[in-house]
């Protein structure tokens, strides 16, 4: 094989990556979500590990389950469903951030939890725990993998309306693109 040739597979391998499909996780949109019981550490199911989407049903509402993210963007993240709360009142809408940990996580993911709950920014937010190796991650279709961070999800009578992996809720993309969902199953 000539050196040219040699260097084209090599330039086309390289690419592939480049080419790869965009991450994957969770439910997909019109995918219904399901009951699961975490370790709510804040929020209007505190000190329970009551059902989220089954206390709260048909209303609007989101989850945004963590995988490893910064606590700048859990807040950030809090800190937008506490607004959306506030704003769409009327409507009941509900939100819940959920810290998915390992045994090495834990403990880092429990103290983050807990600055975020106990943030004035995240005023009414549900806040939870749950282990990855709950059921829960296998039927939201949570993946674990280190480069996914976050998914969420926002629904309303069960059903997914939207989804999103990888979020940056601090900076005014994300954060517009979240909020706009919200608007989108809070009228």
């Amino acid at each position: 094989m000539t050196r040219p040739a040699v260097l084209g597979i090599l330039a086309a391998a390289a690419a592939i990556p480049a080419l790869a499909a965009p991450l994957s996780s969770g439910l997909k949109t019109g995918e219904r979500v399901s009951p699961f019981h975490p370790n709510h550490i804040a929020g209007p199911l505190a000190g329970t590990s009551d059902c989220f989407p089954c206390t709260f049903q048909n209303r609007p509402q989101v989850q945004v389950w963590l995988n490893g993210d910064n606590g700048q963007n859990a807040l950030a993240f809090a800190g937008t469903l506490s607004k959306a709360m506030k704003t769409y009142q009327g409507n009941e809408f509900k939100g819940l951030v959920v810290f998915v940990t390992t045994p090495q996580t834990a403990a880092a993911a429990e103290k983050t939890a807990k600055s975020v709950a106990t943030s004035p920014a995240a005023t009414g937010v549900g806040v939870a725990l749950i282990d990855s190796k709950n059921e829960s991650i296998q039927d939201y279709k949570i993946n674990t993998a280190a480069d996914v961070k976050n998914t969420v999800f926002v629904y309303k009578n069960w059903e997914v309306k939207d989804k999103f992996v990888n979020l940056s809720a601090s900076t005014d993309d994300g954060r517009g693109k979240l909020e706009k969902a919200i608007a989108g199953i809070a009228k």
